[in-house]
């Protein structure tokens, strides 16, 4: 969270990318360090064990997607 904040504050676009056991924490990082509203993309964990391989890649397709959603500004409320 740390290093998003500051390369944010560094005026370069980012933003961080969250398994969903840790929203909490990252929502309370970025107000700690001063930016509670920093882009946050919150994904589900990975299930190695029983996803398959198919599965996993079009997980990280999503969220490739969705991180360059958020990086270009694009469905911002």
């Amino acid at each position: 969270m740390r290093d998003t904040v500051n390369v944010l504050r560094e005026g370069v676009p980012a933003v961080a990318l969250v398994h969903e056991p840790f929203r909490r924490l990252a929502h309370m990082a970025a107000g700690q360090v001063g930016m509670a509203d920093a882009p946050l993309l919150i994904y589900p964990r990975d299930l190695v064990s029983e996803e398959t391989p198919e599965q996993l890649e079009q997980k990280a397709r999503e969220v490739a997607h969705e991180a360059v959603k958020l990086l270009l500004g694009i469905g911002k409320s």
